[in-house]
């Protein structure tokens, strides 16, 4: 029999501890399920789906009631250019991230069904639900 003495318990303790607080934090990445296409990037712990043709791009979000947590989408172009984005057949409140071709950034709000074009210079835009990228990003709201 095993003779506890209190520095074994101590240690017993924070190597309980220890393997816990490593299965709790090593598992956060498995509990982002990526859904439709989305593929988990570590990078940005984000399932991200890129849109990199026009008719990706057109379609975007419009028509689809819900978009999971931590889920992105990157319209992607090869060139920095005056990009359009609006909401009119779009239910989900999201942010809208726009990225010119030298890393300026412009975050907007994207409102549901609103027919306003939303329109800065992007050679990316990202598209999350409202309130994640202002946080991932520490970003302003335009």
């Amino acid at each position: 029999m095993l003779k506890t003495t209190p520095m074994l318990l101590k240690t017993l303790g924070i190597i309980f501890l220890n393997f816990n607080f490593n299965i709790i934090f090593a598992n956060e990445t498995d509990s982002i399920k990526c859904f439709d296409g989305f593929s988990y990037e570590n990078n940005s712990k984000s399932c991200i789906k890129f849109l990199t043709n026009e008719n990706e791009r057109k379609k975007g979000l419009m028509f689809q009631k819900s978009l999971e947590p931590y889920h992105e989408l990157h319209f992607l172009w090869n060139d920095s250019k005056y990009r359009c984005m609006w909401m009119k057949n779009t239910s989900i409140p999201i942010d809208i991230l726009f990225i010119d071709g030298k890393n300026n950034y412009i975050l907007e709000k994207g409102k549901p069904f609103s027919k306003k074009k939303i329109c800065h210079e992007a050679k990316v835009v990202i598209e999350a639900n409202k309130g994640e990228l202002a946080k991932k990003y520490a970003l302003l709201y335009e």
